[in-house]
């Protein structure tokens, strides 16, 4: 997040969990930093562009609170941005520092100290805020082109309402279901932006303004209010008419759900930034609650300090490799026999404290640390494979993979290639697809999953009958496994509709030539009416909970014995 004050461009530090003492504290690595730019910069060639941003960089650690550097940083970035320097060239440069930077700290492992770990957090922060400034600086220009005044712009608004000491509210309205439209085209979702600017335009008085802010989000500024129940009242009005379809240019009609949080200035926050970020906070807080609107409250800025402090952690974890994998064992149901296990994901904090999978997965996605998860995931997979087969335990192995791992075109060769190091067949593998992770790009997923089928992975469908597959789309999937809902068993003993439902699931399977498990079974009468049913394969407490490799290992053993 940026925000401006009366120079041109200021990068707000702070919105990244960076303090001045932090910038302070900096120092320290000055001296690493520097000679990390120019060893890296080396890689990328000469040139008097490039090593002006250098010479400007190795000040970071130094000046990042300095408005005049600040100004020269990002003259010194857009100008090697428009040599024809990609954008793509200079993240890998500053990540490549950083990670010199990493490397210089943590070399000795033995050794890593709270010191060591904050350092490292402050500057990735700090490089990470410099870099989102010069990128939104970016979208701003391009916004403005189109006539979409973006966040820079709302700053600026909200910077010269507070010098006037006027009072303003800020609602962050954003997109819920904004992933959720993979029958759209191109033109068709990019012109959703100007559609709704305008639509929400024409809801709010002449002197309110609407911005856009950052993907699927608009900021609206409504100055001049005198109590906190006039943006509750805006955000009413602006749910009842999204509660009506929204016709894009072609005709197409679609319904937009939408959450709204919302701040005063200068109640809420000292400046406009903190304000903004206030009103993104009490949106986020609707996440938990599934309620569309909510006013700002101090509690949620308590919930997301603790919550960095967690990502941090994990960030920390990650590069450990300190994160468990427990099994789940998979059972062959007709003869009682193991034939698989699924790998569960398990995080315990240095305090002892076990962190639930869902949230670990959440904050990994939020952080963009799901390529170096996956990459991590397969070949921990790929050594407990191989440690089970030498302890005489030849079952395959499950894995989750997520939506952006199924969109990810260099999955497939990361996992040929981690199959080729540990010379373990793909066949021991199956990788777990959710249905609504099918319907975001379908054609890109497909291509895919047909290169995963051609390393001789399986893949199964999780979860089936809670998301948004049609028959015909499921029967062109190169699936070899359908896994039965939990949900699904349960209800199956309640009802005699359940009981029909999980037969026509476990009769669909056996049509499409796939393999069907069931999960979450506890009861022995639902193992044997999944029996009597057809079902082949199983998974539940009835058989075993997760647990850690040697404990699977030793109750295996004594399962065959």
């Amino acid at each position: 997040m940026t925000t401006i004050s009366d120079s041109p461009s200021y990068i707000d530090y702070r919105a990244f969990g960076v303090s001045v003492e932090d910038i302070r504290s900096l120092r320290a690595l000055s001296g690493t930093w520097k000679t990390a730019l120019s060893q890296v910069a080396e890689r990328f060639g000469a040139g008097k562009v490039l090593a002006e941003f250098v010479e400007r960089t190795v000040e970071l650690p130094l000046s990042l609170d300095d408005v005049v550097w600040q100004q020269n940083w990002m003259h010194s970035w857009h100008k090697l941005s428009g040599s024809g320097f990609s954008l793509a060239d200079m993240f890998s440069l500053l990540n490549h520092a950083v990670s010199f930077c990493e490397v210089d700290l943590f070399g000795n492992l033995q050794q890593v100290g709270r010191v060591q770990l904050d350092l490292f957090a402050i500057l990735r922060r700090s490089v990470v805020a410099a870099v989102s400034c010069a990128m939104e600086l970016g979208e701003e220009a391009r916004l403005t082109e189109a006539g979409l005044p973006g966040e820079l712009a709302a700053l600026r608004s909200l910077h010269e309402a507070a010098n006037a000491g006027r009072q303003v509210a800020v609602l962050s309205v954003s997109m819920v279901n904004r992933r959720a439209f993979p029958h759209l085209s191109a033109n068709e979702l990019q012109a959703i932006p100007s559609l709704l600017t305008e639509q929400l335009t024409r809801l709010l008085r002449p002197q309110d303004v609407a911005f856009v802010g950052h993907e699927g989000e608009w900021l609206l500024l409504l100055p001049d209010v005198q109590t906190m129940a006039q943006p509750a009242l805006a955000a009413t009005l602006i749910r009842r008419a999204f509660d009506e379809p929204v016709v894009l240019l072609g005709g197409r009609a679609v319904v937009l759900d939408v959450a709204i949080g919302a701040a005063m200035m200068p109640d809420h926050g000292p400046d406009a930034a903190a304000v903004v970020f206030a009103a993104r906070l009490a949106r986020a807080s609707l996440q938990k609650s599934n309620e569309p609107f909510a006013m700002f409250d101090d509690s949620f800025r308590r919930d997301w300090q603790q919550r960095e402090l967690l990502g941090e952690e994990l960030r920390h974890a990650l590069r450990l490799e300190s994160l468990m994998l427990y099994l789940q064992p998979q059972v062959d149901v007709a003869q009682g026999r193991c034939i698989g296990a699924e790998l569960l994901l398990r995080w315990r904090r240095d305090n002892g404290e076990w962190v639930a999978p869902p949230m670990v997965v959440e904050l990994i996605q939020e952080n963009g640390w799901r390529a170096q998860f996956t990459d991590w995931l397969f070949r921990a997979a790929l050594r407990i494979s191989t440690e089970l087969e030498a302890a005489g335990v030849p079952i395959s192995l499950s894995l989750n993979l997520t939506a952006d791992d199924l969109l990810d075109d260099d999955l497939p060769e990361m996992v040929a290639q981690c199959l080729g190091t540990w010379r373990v067949p793909g066949s021991r593998f199956t990788f777990e697809l959710t249905e609504s992770a099918m319907v975001r790009d379908r054609a890109r997923g497909l291509a895919v999953m047909k290169r995963l089928r051609e390393l001789g992975v399986r893949l199964a469908l999780d979860d089936f009958g809670t998301g948004y597959s049609s028959l015909s789309y499921l029967a062109s999937l190169p699936i070899n496994e359908i896994k039965i809902d939990r949900s699904f068993i349960v209800s199956m003993s309640d009802s005699s509709e359940g009981l029909r439902i999980v037969r026509a699931i476990i009769d669909l399977t056996h049509d499409l030539g796939m393999c069907s498990l069931a999960e979450g079974v506890e009861e022995m009468t639902q193992r044997d009416q999944l029996l009597a049913l057809g079902c082949q394969n199983v998974q539940g407490y009835l058989y075993g909970r997760p647990m850690p490799k040697d404990e699977f290992i030793a109750w295996y053993q004594a399962r065959q014995s």
